[in-house]
């Protein structure tokens, strides 16, 4: 390989990266990904990425021998071939399909500590599904929410465990990244819960009673209103 035609290769990679990370950051599905607080760190490093390129293909341009290169063309391959399937590959952020590895957790670190007092300083209705499972393994007696007014969004999830017309309204929670998202939901009772597809994404609002799921008390909206709705643009929740 030539020296100018593995520089022109390494300005395209070095360029084409800078611009995937730029790319998914301003057009949200970085977060599909990665958790919000990492954000300036993907844009610092697809600015300097492009910098890098251009600052190559400036060092080309005043190149005036092409030479001969050693480098293999692996090198190439190594970032060209996950750089091609970024592009790819269509974005898409965990849905219910990733419950039949990962499981839902209902209590493992969600209570407790000094999210307790964050979550029961929230309006009834303001609470996500992360926030109303946390302030049921904080209470000492949940029934004290009983009647309570319930707002959430959240991805339908159809559980075996649960009755003809309960189905799960889940939504992942991510600390770094979706290698180390799960799942949480609370439980949604209706008449019509056969209706709602797996993977839908629903606004639901009704009132909080106790129901049990693995031999615990937990929340469970009856519903009063379901309403689908496009899948948000920040899917996750931060711990």
């Amino acid at each position: 390989m030539t020296a100018r035609r593995y520089a022109v290769l390494k300005i395209v990679m070095l360029l084409g990266l800078g611009i995937y990370l730029l790319y998914k950051t301003f057009s949200g599905t970085l977060y599909f990904y990665i958790s919000d607080r990492f954000t300036w760190l993907v844009l610092f490093g697809g600015a300097g990425f492009v910098l890098l390129g251009l600052a190559a293909l400036r060092n080309l341009l005043r190149q005036a021998a092409p030479g001969h290169s050693h480098a293999s063309n692996w090198t190439v391959l190594i970032v060209a071939v996950p750089l091609l399937f970024g592009f790819l590959v269509p974005d898409r952020p965990l849905d219910s399909s990733a419950l039949d590895t990962r499981g839902l957790t209902t209590n493992t670190g969600l209570g407790g500590g000094a999210w307790s007092n964050v979550e029961l300083s929230l309006p009834s209705d303001q609470r996500s599904v992360l926030d109303w499972v946390r302030t049921f393994n904080f209470a000492s007696d949940p029934s004290i929410y009983t009647g309570e007014p319930a707002d959430v969004i959240g991805f339908v999830y159809h559980d075996d465990r649960l009755g003809a017309d309960e189905f799960m309204v889940g939504r992942f929670a991510v600390t770094c990244c979706v290698a180390d998202a799960f799942a949480v939901g609370v439980i949604v009772r209706t008449p019509q819960a056969a209706d709602w597809p797996s993977n839908a994404w629903v606004h639901i609002s009704g009132q909080v009673a106790v129901g049990q799921f693995d031999g615990r008390p937990y929340p469970v909206i009856e519903a009063a209103s379901i309403k689908e709705v496009p899948v948000p643009p920040q899917p996750y929740l931060f711990p």
